[in-house]
C-alpha cells in the first residue's frame, strides 16, 4: 500500500502527533510524508525506513504547496490512503484530488481545533472560505469530540451534505508511552512539583495556572511548578512570575523531547487550558499519573472517570482543583479508570474503526 500524510511542517504539536502515530501504523507499507513547510527538527527519525520524510519548502507554505503540486505531477500514484489533521491542508488536499493532481482510494481528514469559538475577523473568514472552497473529494472528516463536530456544524451546516462526518476520539499508543515514561532524563526533578505543558498561547491558560500555583504554594510552600514548552507568551508569562515573586518556585524548561517523565513523577499533571479541540496532553498525563486536574476545555472531558475538573477561564475554580488534587494525593481510584480510558483509544483500535467505515463500502 502507499500512504500519504501531508503536514504544515514538522513540530510536534497534538494534530502532528496523531499523524504520527498514523504513520506508525503503517510502517511496514510504503508511506510518504510531506512537510509543507519547515522540516529541520528532527522530530521524525524515529519511524520505520518505510516512511519517507520529504520537506517540500524552506520558503513559505505557498511555495510549499506549489512543491507537493509537482512531486504529485511528478510521481503519479493513486494512494491508498491520504491523512491530514490541519484546516488549511485539509482543503489544500481537497482541491488538488478535485483537480485530479492528486489520487486516493480514501482520503481521512481531521479537524484539529475548534475554529469559531477561537478566532474573529480576518482569520475566521479565510477559514470559512477554506471550508467552502476545499473541503470536497473527502472519505471521512473526523471530529474528535460530540462538541467540536456541533460547533462545526452550526457554522458551516453544508458540509453534512458534502462529506461524512463522525466523531472519533483520539488515539494514543499506551504501550508507547509507557515506555517513554520510563526513560531516564538529564534533568534533576524537584521533590515535590506540579506540571503543565503546552505552547505558550493565550488558549493554553498558563496564566491562569501561574496566578492559581502562587494561592497554592500559601499551603504547600514546598511544592514547585513545571511547565513544559515555549512559545509567543514566554516574556509575558516570565513577567507574570516575577510579579509574584515566584522565581525560584516556577521552572520553565523550553520544549523537551519526551514530557512522559516529567508527567511520571509529578505529584500532579495540570491542564489549564481556555479552550481546545481536544487536549492530546491530558491522555499524556494520564497515561503516566493517577493524579490529573483538567480543565472542561474541550467536550468529553467532563465524563473522564477520575479527572479532577475545573471550569475554564477561572483562577478560583482551577486553584480549587489543584488542592483538591493535593489533599487527596494518597487517592488511586483514578487509576484505574485511567488505563480502561485509555485501552479504549488505542490506535489499533481507532485504525480499524475509521478504516472499516471506507473497506464495508
Amino acid at each position: 500500500m502507499n500512504i500519504l500524510i501531508v503536514l504544515p511542517n514538522d513540530t510536534l504539536g497534538g494534530a502532528e502527533q496523531y499523524l504520527k502515530m498514523v504513520a506508525d501504523y503503517f510502517r511496514n507499507e510504503n508511506v510518504f510524508i510531506c512537510f509543507l513547510n519547515q522540516f529541520n527538527k528532527g522530530h521524525w527519525e524515529d519511524l520505520s525506513n518505510n516512511v519517507q520524510l520529504i520537506g517540500l519548502s524552506t520558503k513559505s507554505m505557498a511555495h510549499g504547496v506549489l512543491k507537493l503540486i509537482s512531486f504529485a505531477i511528478n510521481k503519479p500514484i493513486v494512494y491508498d490512503y491520504i491523512f491530514t489533521s490541519h484546516l488549511y491542508v485539509n482543503a489544500m488536499v481537497g482541491s488538488l484530488l478535485s483537480f485530479g493532481i492528486l489520487k486516493t482510494q480514501m482520503f481521512v481528514a481531521r479537524e484539529s481545533t475548534s475554529v469559531f469559538p477561537r478566532y474573529r475577523g480576518f482569520k475566521l473568514s479565510s477559514y470559512k472560505l477554506s471550508y467552502a472552497l476545499g473541503y470536497r473529494n473527502m472519505d471521512l472528516l473526523i471530529c474528535q469530540t460530540d462538541k467540536m463536530k456541533t460547533q462545526l456544524l452550526e457554522n458551516v451546516g453544508y458540509l453534512q451534505n458534502r462529506v461524512p462526518i463522525e466523531t472519533v476520539p483520539n488515539p494514543i499508543n499506551l504501550s508507547v508511552l509507557k515506555k517513554m515514561g520510563e526513560e531516564e532524563l538529564n534533568f534533576r526533578f524537584p521533590k515535590e512539583y506540579i506540571v503543565s505543558a503546552g505552547r505558550f498561547i493565550p488558549e493554553k491558560g498558563f496564566d491562569l495556572l501561574i496566578k492559581s500555583f502562587s494561592e497554592i504554594k500559601k499551603q504547600f510552600p514546598a511544592l514547585k511548578l513545571i511547565i513544559l514548552g515555549d512559545g509567543p507568551l514566554k516574556e509575558q508569562l516570565n513577567n507574570e512570575v516575577d510579579k509574584l515573586n515566584l522565581s525560584k518556585d516556577v521552572i520553565f524548561t523550553g520544549f523537551v523531547n519526551n514530557v512522559h517523565p516529567f508527567f511520571k513523577h509529578a505529584k500532579l499533571c495540570v491542564v489549564s487550558s481556555r479552550l481546545e479541540g481536544f487536549p492530546n496532553v491530558l491522555l499524556q498525563m494520564m497515561s503516566q499519573n493517577k493524579h490529573v486536574v483538567s480543565t472542561k476545555c474541550a467536550g468529553g472531558i467532563e465524563d473522564i472517570e477520575g479527572v479532577i475538573k475545573s471550569e475554564t477561564n477561572s483562577q478560583e475554580s482551577l486553584t480549587n482543583a489543584i488542592l483538591e488534587g493535593l489533599s487527596n494525593w494518597n487517592n488511586t481510584e483514578g487509576e484505574i479508570g485511567f488505563n480502561n480510558y485509555l485501552e479504549e483509544r488505542d490506535i489499533k483500535k481507532f485504525m480499524v474503526n475509521i478504516l472499516k467505515k471506507h473497506l464495508n463500502e
